[in-house]
Protein backbone atom coordinates (compact mmCIF):
# COMPACT_ATOMS: atom_id res chain seq x y z
CA UNK A 1 0.00 0.00 0.00
CA UNK A 2 1.66 2.98 -1.17
CA UNK A 3 1.55 5.89 2.10
CA UNK A 4 3.14 8.51 -0.17
CA UNK A 5 3.26 9.31 -4.22
CA UNK A 6 5.68 10.34 -6.21
CA UNK A 7 3.36 9.73 -9.17
CA UNK A 8 0.07 7.81 -10.46
CA UNK A 9 -1.33 7.51 -13.45
CA UNK A 10 -0.85 6.02 -17.24
CA UNK A 11 2.37 5.39 -18.84
CA UNK A 12 2.57 5.91 -23.02
CA UNK A 13 1.59 2.30 -23.22
CA UNK A 14 -1.78 3.50 -21.27
CA UNK A 15 -0.83 0.84 -18.83
CA UNK A 16 -1.15 2.41 -15.25
CA UNK A 17 1.85 3.33 -13.32
CA UNK A 18 2.31 4.21 -9.99
CA UNK A 19 5.15 5.06 -7.52
CA UNK A 20 6.20 5.96 -3.50
CA UNK A 21 6.88 4.45 -0.41
CA UNK A 22 5.05 1.02 -0.24
CA UNK A 23 3.96 -0.54 3.04
CA UNK A 24 4.78 -3.90 2.93
CA UNK A 25 3.18 -6.19 5.47
CA UNK A 26 5.05 -9.78 5.63
CA UNK A 27 5.47 -13.41 7.09
CA UNK A 28 7.88 -15.87 7.27
CA UNK A 29 7.92 -18.62 4.62
CA UNK A 30 6.23 -21.90 5.15
CA UNK A 31 9.97 -23.63 4.99
CA UNK A 32 11.93 -20.85 6.99
CA UNK A 33 14.11 -22.81 9.60
CA UNK A 34 13.91 -20.31 11.76
CA UNK A 35 10.26 -19.60 11.78
CA UNK A 36 8.92 -23.16 12.05
CA UNK A 37 5.37 -23.61 10.47
CA UNK A 38 4.82 -26.48 13.41
CA UNK A 39 5.76 -26.64 17.04
CA UNK A 40 8.08 -30.09 17.76
CA UNK A 41 5.86 -31.51 20.04
CA UNK A 42 2.55 -33.08 19.60
CA UNK A 43 -0.54 -31.40 20.69
CA UNK A 44 -2.22 -35.02 21.43
CA UNK A 45 0.34 -36.57 23.33
CA UNK A 46 3.18 -33.96 24.07
CA UNK A 47 6.06 -36.35 22.52
CA UNK A 48 8.03 -35.17 19.93
CA UNK A 49 7.58 -37.16 16.16
CA UNK A 50 10.03 -39.75 16.79
CA UNK A 51 8.54 -41.22 19.38
CA UNK A 52 4.93 -41.65 17.45
CA UNK A 53 4.91 -44.65 15.38
CA UNK A 54 8.88 -45.23 13.99
CA UNK A 55 9.70 -45.53 18.07
CA UNK A 56 6.74 -47.81 19.24
CA UNK A 57 7.64 -51.25 18.50
CA UNK A 58 4.96 -52.92 16.54
CA UNK A 59 2.18 -55.38 18.44
CA UNK A 60 -0.03 -57.63 15.64
CA UNK A 61 -3.86 -57.70 16.19
CA UNK A 62 -4.67 -60.83 18.50
CA UNK A 63 -5.00 -63.98 15.73
CA UNK A 64 -7.73 -65.66 17.36
CA UNK A 65 -9.65 -62.29 18.53
CA UNK A 66 -8.14 -59.60 15.77
CA UNK A 67 -9.72 -57.75 13.17
CA UNK A 68 -9.50 -60.72 10.69
CA UNK A 69 -11.41 -62.71 12.28
CA UNK A 70 -14.46 -60.28 13.53
CA UNK A 71 -14.66 -59.50 9.68
CA UNK A 72 -14.84 -63.20 8.82
CA UNK A 73 -17.73 -63.50 11.93
CA UNK A 74 -19.24 -60.44 10.26
CA UNK A 75 -19.32 -61.54 7.40
CA UNK A 76 -20.31 -65.23 7.70
CA UNK A 77 -22.10 -65.38 11.08
CA UNK A 78 -24.67 -63.72 13.02
CA UNK A 79 -24.18 -60.37 15.80
CA UNK A 80 -24.43 -63.09 18.65
CA UNK A 81 -21.82 -65.18 16.90
CA UNK A 82 -19.37 -62.02 16.60
CA UNK A 83 -20.26 -61.22 20.13
CA UNK A 84 -19.39 -64.81 21.37
CA UNK A 85 -15.58 -64.50 19.79
CA UNK A 86 -15.46 -61.09 21.00
CA UNK A 87 -16.69 -58.93 24.42
CA UNK A 88 -19.51 -57.59 23.09
CA UNK A 89 -19.36 -54.03 21.09
CA UNK A 90 -15.08 -53.97 22.07
CA UNK A 91 -12.50 -55.02 20.10
CA UNK A 92 -10.57 -57.55 22.53
CA UNK A 93 -11.22 -60.43 24.81
CA UNK A 94 -10.66 -60.17 28.34
CA UNK A 95 -8.16 -62.06 30.22
CA UNK A 96 -6.13 -62.65 26.67
CA UNK A 97 -2.68 -61.83 26.86
CA UNK A 98 -2.49 -60.72 22.76
CA UNK A 99 -5.59 -58.85 22.85
CA UNK A 100 -4.02 -57.39 25.87
CA UNK A 101 -1.02 -56.34 24.12
CA UNK A 102 -2.62 -55.23 21.42
CA UNK A 103 -4.93 -52.94 23.38
CA UNK A 104 -1.27 -50.96 25.11
CA UNK A 105 0.01 -50.77 21.72
CA UNK A 106 -2.63 -49.46 19.94
CA UNK A 107 -3.62 -46.78 22.84
CA UNK A 108 -0.10 -45.24 21.79
CA UNK A 109 -0.26 -41.72 19.54
CA UNK A 110 0.90 -42.60 16.16
CA UNK A 111 -0.53 -39.15 14.01
CA UNK A 112 2.10 -36.82 14.86
CA UNK A 113 -0.35 -33.35 14.97
CA UNK A 114 1.71 -30.58 16.11
CA UNK A 115 -0.27 -26.85 16.69
CA UNK A 116 0.80 -24.08 14.25
CA UNK A 117 3.00 -21.45 15.04
CA UNK A 118 1.16 -18.35 14.63
CA UNK A 119 3.82 -15.62 14.22
CA UNK A 120 3.04 -11.82 14.08
CA UNK A 121 3.02 -9.54 11.34
CA UNK A 122 5.82 -7.56 9.95
CA UNK A 123 6.15 -4.64 8.21
CA UNK A 124 8.45 -2.54 6.22
CA UNK A 125 8.57 0.61 4.08
CA UNK A 126 10.66 0.68 0.83
CA UNK A 127 10.47 2.70 -2.81
CA UNK A 128 8.34 0.81 -4.78
CA UNK A 129 7.38 1.27 -8.44
CA UNK A 130 4.66 -0.17 -10.05
CA UNK A 131 3.16 -0.98 -13.04
CA UNK A 132 -0.35 -2.76 -14.64
CA UNK A 133 0.66 -6.57 -15.66
CA UNK A 134 -3.20 -7.60 -16.75
CA UNK A 135 -6.02 -6.76 -13.90
CA UNK A 136 -2.38 -6.42 -11.61
CA UNK A 137 -0.27 -3.47 -10.03
CA UNK A 138 3.00 -5.34 -9.40
CA UNK A 139 6.68 -3.81 -8.74
CA UNK A 140 9.33 -5.17 -6.84
CA UNK A 141 11.12 -3.81 -3.58
CA UNK A 142 14.98 -4.41 -2.51
CA UNK A 143 15.60 -5.46 1.06
CA UNK A 144 19.52 -6.05 1.13
CA UNK A 145 20.40 -8.47 -1.56
CA UNK A 146 16.99 -9.36 -1.70
CA UNK A 147 14.39 -9.04 -4.28
CA UNK A 148 10.30 -9.25 -3.37
CA UNK A 149 7.73 -9.40 -5.63
CA UNK A 150 5.27 -7.58 -4.82
CA UNK A 151 1.42 -7.48 -6.17
CA UNK A 152 -1.28 -4.80 -4.98
CA UNK A 153 -2.09 -3.59 -1.18
CA UNK A 154 0.58 -4.71 1.29
CA UNK A 155 2.64 -6.75 -1.60
CA UNK A 156 0.38 -9.52 -1.67
CA UNK A 157 -3.35 -8.21 -3.05
CA UNK A 158 -4.07 -7.29 0.54
CA UNK A 159 -2.29 -10.02 2.21
CA UNK A 160 0.83 -10.35 3.80
CA UNK A 161 3.50 -11.59 1.83
CA UNK A 162 5.80 -15.15 2.77
CA UNK A 163 9.55 -13.56 2.54
CA UNK A 164 12.92 -14.90 3.64
CA UNK A 165 14.27 -15.21 7.24
CA UNK A 166 16.30 -12.40 6.92
CA UNK A 167 13.71 -10.34 5.38
CA UNK A 168 10.58 -10.71 8.31
CA UNK A 169 13.43 -10.08 10.83
CA UNK A 170 14.45 -6.65 9.47
CA UNK A 171 10.60 -5.46 9.77
CA UNK A 172 8.89 -3.92 12.58
CA UNK A 173 6.19 -5.94 14.11
CA UNK A 174 2.58 -4.55 13.55
CA UNK A 175 0.36 -3.56 16.20
CA UNK A 176 -1.91 -6.15 17.40
CA UNK A 177 -4.50 -3.54 17.31
CA UNK A 178 -3.50 -2.68 13.43
CA UNK A 179 -3.63 -6.48 12.77
CA UNK A 180 -6.98 -6.58 14.29
CA UNK A 181 -8.16 -3.90 11.97
CA UNK A 182 -6.69 -5.54 8.97
CA UNK A 183 -8.26 -9.13 10.25
CA UNK A 184 -12.16 -7.78 10.38
CA UNK A 185 -11.16 -4.80 7.78
CA UNK A 186 -13.04 -6.23 5.32
CA UNK A 187 -10.51 -6.25 2.66
CA UNK A 188 -10.77 -8.55 -0.37
CA UNK A 189 -8.17 -8.09 -2.90
CA UNK A 190 -6.81 -4.96 -1.23
CA UNK A 191 -6.95 -2.91 1.91
CA UNK A 192 -10.21 -2.85 3.64
CA UNK A 193 -11.32 -0.30 6.13
CA UNK A 194 -7.82 0.04 8.06
CA UNK A 195 -6.38 1.30 5.37
CA UNK A 196 -6.36 5.13 7.21
CA UNK A 197 -5.06 3.63 10.34
CA UNK A 198 -2.66 1.35 8.84
CA UNK A 199 -0.98 4.65 6.69
CA UNK A 200 -0.96 7.06 9.57
CA UNK A 201 1.36 3.74 11.63
CA UNK A 202 3.66 3.70 8.58
CA UNK A 203 4.25 7.29 8.40
CA UNK A 204 4.92 7.57 12.11
CA UNK A 205 7.26 4.10 12.11
CA UNK A 206 8.99 4.91 9.44
CA UNK A 207 9.55 8.99 9.11
CA UNK A 208 12.72 8.11 6.76
CA UNK A 209 11.90 5.19 4.56
CA UNK A 210 15.33 3.30 3.27
CA UNK A 211 15.98 2.57 -0.31
CA UNK A 212 18.30 0.14 0.46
Amino acid sequence: MFITSKYAGYNRHGEQSAAGYFLILMQPKTDSSVFPQYESTCRVCGNGRDAHQTAIPFVPACADHGIVTRLRARRNGTEAELDAICDAGERFVTGCAACDAHKVYAANCFNFTPNMVMYPLRAMVRYVRMRQMGPWMMGTARVNNTSITLSGSYGSDGLPCSVADEVYTAGVELPQELYQAWNTGGGWNGAGSEAKAMREWALKTFPKPQHT
